[in-house]
């Protein structure tokens, strides 16, 4: 705690001294003329060369070429593409010695070794002969193919690794840029304009990304991570659940010798973070540990809140301001270690651990009156409300490797612990025909999980693979709810007249097998396959045993997609997906909140899975300068789980969830990267979607409407090797069911530089450098209410970052191919709060 106070004291002493303008200015100044004279005129050294086929003598184009220090072969000094008629030209400052490594698509990857030397300016190394993967060339080092960028049947890559803003940046931010991912400025994040989606880490689900993703990204740092992959036709071997689909973060693996980086950071609102990363391989043994914390702030954030109802019952017309000051907090931390018994059997095992919370005060003031304006009552009321969310797991994964290539079986299991608990104090203090009251409401949730899996892949050669597999889970989810008011007369805490607590117990057993067939031709590939699904589930309410139900169900769910290879370049999909998706405790959750009593929630123990359809067609181009990519697709879900609200005749709105939805969302993705030159690199990822949800219970509730998103950015590679960095974004109003949602736009900059041979870097960055304030508008519309919620929060803020690699790396560490993924729950909602 001491330490704690001391460090806090310390950041908040920094921040003030960095938020005046003079000094602020006078550090960047400082900084530039350090680096200036930190460095002496680089020597240039051009190598050039082109890159051919040794048995044709054809020209390769968009080759990846790239440059290491013979010492550190591992380590990347420059990547990149070589032209269309395969011709490349790379500039060198130093003299030394160097290794060249080409990678190109059905070519063995090539590296060369070369020496500079202060005589000689100019290096031409004529032509550069490569093989296809089933030829041998002898003096040469042959290493596995791996493309710089890659895009599969089922799913699209983001290279983090090759993005320089991934220093000073989180995960969250960094999704800005991958294709089909959008994040609102409430941080919300949604894939194909779906925030039904899940996130795993290294092809597993986390507890930890279930019920809160967007707060386990924005406390993950983007340097830790190699790369981003968007699954956004997930195949039978996926669970059947995730309707926009799966975000797979792929991290670091463990490597021969050791690695590791110390990286943390301040900002003007009072937040801090810091984290730890290390990776070693002994033998082999391989061992890879995380350990993260994240503290942000959001003080000051205010909500004006108007309601105009249909009818004069409780009230014709309410009004709601609010002020708020928030804190969130969050920790992880895990060990991986991997195990290479021999070559052909490997042990993996993951043992980690979340916590995550938030602290919030509200003081509010409402006012609701009649048709004639005239006050029917009011009353302000203080609020204290505090939320955690943490769990543990651990996966132990076995995996058997055959002589023949890609030929594995795997056996995994995974245990999961999920609490998540809210405790919330209320004063509300009459003003106009209002009474004075205190209220406690507490809610303790948790979900514990057992899974087994069986996978199985048989290659018949090159072309043919089929796959096989199996998985049992078992889902223990339970709900404590308590409701206490306070006695003025006896002076004591009381349970709440005729408030029952409906403690629920929810079990689940679910049972999946799956097939899969996949052809790879020259050009043309395709892949398909079915999973069946048999899901029980079980819930008792203690209190109230009439109301216990089960509820089996079967789900036959299949999937297609192909490939075509237009060119080297370029290639063309089209994918047919049907996936399910399960209410999480979340929704389920009976909890009644009515922490704002003219605003009740509850959740709703009755729904059932969604199911939904989607059709995808897919054209990506990647060349040597521009990427780019456009997915057009159209999905339907008939039994849709929505939010609903309707008026009770106390005048207050009561919101929970139903299977009342049919929704149907078109929409086109573009993506785009270009390197317009040596300095400047663009990007941008928009899209437009059209939406239309409407009611099957016959209440005639129905809305529709476009939404589009442009975000975008421009890095620059300036002199002494600074690097300053750009980005912005526009996302118009969005539509759901009953309402609307705000549209909103970002913008930020960053300037950086790296220190110490690229080990250290330092980051400066400023998020909404024009605004002090930010505003967003929602609205509600009924058939008994109109509601709009107008809120205001913080805008402009300063940060800065620091990140220290250390060690050298040699050769990585074999890992599982396989886990466990269970991506079968539909997170968030509900009272239980989260994405």
């Amino acid at each position: 705690m001491i330490l704690t106070g001391y460090f806090r004291c310390r950041f908040n002493t920094f921040i003030f001294i960095l938020m005046n303008r003079k000094l602020f200015t006078l550090a960047l100044f400082l900084l530039l003329i350090v680096s200036a004279y930190s460095e002496t005129t680089p020597v240039s050294f051009v190598v050039k060369g082109i890159v051919v086929d040794s048995v044709s003598n054809t020209s390769l184009p968009y080759t990846t070429v790239s440059v290491s220090a013979a010492e550190k072969p591992t380590l990347y000094l420059k990547r990149l593409a070589s032209g269309v008629k395969g011709e490349f030209e790379l500039t060198l400052n130093k003299t030394g010695d160097y290794l060249l490594s080409f990678e190109s698509v059905g070519m063995t990857k090539l590296v060369k070794n070369l020496s500079i030397t202060a005589g000689q300016k100019r290096f031409d190394l004529g032509k550069i002969n490569m093989v296809t993967t089933d030829q041998k060339l002898a003096g040469v080092t042959v290493v596995a193919n791996k493309p710089l960028v890659k895009v599969d049947l089922d799913k699209i890559s983001y290279d983090t690794k090759s993005d320089p803003e991934a220093q000073s940046i989180n995960v969250l931010e960094m999704l800005k840029k991958v294709p089909m991912v959008t994040v609102d400025g409430e941080d919300n994040i949604q894939v194909k304009g779906s925030t039904n989606f899940k996130v795993y880490i290294n092809g597993k689900p986390s507890n930890m990304t279930a019920t809160n993703p967007s707060q386990v990204l924005k406390s993950m740092p983007a340097s830790s991570i190699k790369s981003i992959e968007v699954i956004t036709e997930p195949g039978a071997k996926y669970e059947a659940e995730g309707v926009g689909g799966i975000i797979n973060i792929v991290t670091e693996k463990a490597m021969g010798g050791y690695t590791g980086s110390v990286q943390g950071g301040v900002d003007s609102r009072g937040g801090y973070n810091g984290g730890f990363y290390f990776s070693t391989k002994t033998g082999k043994l391989g061992l890879t540990a995380n350990l993260n914390y994240n503290n942000r702030a959001d003080p000051g954030r205010t909500s004006t809140i108007y309601r105009e109802s249909v009818s004069d019952v409780g009230g014709k017309y309410l009004n709601q301001r609010t002020t708020s000051d928030s804190r969130f907090h969050f920790f992880y931390g895990n060990l991986e270690a991997s195990y290479e018994i021999d070559s052909l059997n490997l042990i993996s095992l993951t043992v980690g651990g979340h916590n995550g919370g938030s602290h919030s005060k509200v003081n509010g003031l409402s006012v609701t009156s009649d048709e004639q304006r005239d006050t029917l009552n009011a009353f302000s009321q203080y609020t204290d409300s505090k939320g955690t969310w943490g769990g543990e797991e651990l996966s132990l994964d076995y995996q058997r490797s055959f002589k023949k290539p890609d030929q594995l079986l795997t056996f995994s299991y995974k245990l999961g612990n999920t609490p998540n608990n809210t405790d919330n104090y209320s004063k509300a203090s009459g003003i106009v025909n209002y009474p004075d009251s205190e209220q406690k409401i507490k809610s303790d949730a948790a979900g514990n999980e057992h899974t087994f899996q069986l996978d199985y892949t048989e290659p018949f050669n090159k072309i043919h693979v089929m796959e096989v597999g199996a998985k049992y889970i078992l889902r223990l989810n339970n709900s404590d709810n308590l409701y206490r008011n306070f006695n003025d007369t006896i002076n004591q805490w009381v349970d709440t007249p005729g408030r029952n607590t409906n403690d629920m117990k929810h079990t689940q057993h679910i049972l999946g097998v799956y097939g899969s067939y996949t052809l790879k031709l020259a050009k043309f590939s395709i892949k398909g396959g079915v999973r069946y699904e048999h899901t029980n589930s079980i819930v008792d309410f203690s209190q109230k045993p009439t109301l216990n139900f089960k509820v089996p169900f079967d789900n036959v769910v299949p999937s297609v997609s192909a490939s075509y290879k237009l060119t080297e370049t370029s290639n063309l999909k089209v994918a047919y997906n049907q996936r399910i998706s399960r209410p999480g405790i979340w929704y389920l959750n009976p909890f009644y909140d009515d922490t704002n009593p003219l605003a009740i929630s509850q959740g709703n123990p009755d729904l059932k899975a969604e199911v939904d359809n989607s059709f995808s067609l897919n054209y990506g181009n990647f060349s040597k300068d521009l990427n780019f990519n456009a997915n057009l697709y159209t999905s339907f879900t008939n039994n849709s789980i929505e939010e609903v609200s309707k008026l009770l005749a106390s005048g207050a709105t009561y919101t929970t969830y139903e299977n009342i939805g049919s929704v149907n969302n078109t929409g086109l993705y573009i993506y785009g990267s270009w390197q317009m030159n040596k300095v400047l690199r663009l990007n941008c990822n928009t899209s437009a979607t059209y939406s239309k949800y409407k009611t099957n219970d016959g209440s005639g509730l129905e809305n529709d409407g476009m939404r589009y998103t442009f975000s975008g950015g421009a890095q620059f590679t300036l002199p002494s090797d600074f690097k300053l960095n750009l980005n912005g974004g526009y996302y118009s109003s969005g539509v759901s069911l009953q309402g609307t949602n705000p549209s909103f736009h970002y913008s930020g900059l960053s300037l950086g530089r790296d220190f110490l041979d690229k080990k250290l870097n330092v980051t400066l960055r400023v998020q909404e450098p024009f605004e002090t304030t930010r505003k967003m508008n929602f609205t509600t519309q009924t058939n008994t209410y109109y509601l709009q919620t107008d809120m205001t929060r913080k805008g402009r803020s300063f940060a800065i970052t620091a990140s220290y690699r250390f060690g050298e790396m040699k050769a990585q560490i074999k890992k599982v191919e396989r886990g466990i993924s269970n991506d079968d729950v539909k997170g968030g909602g509900g009272s239980g709060g989260g994405q």
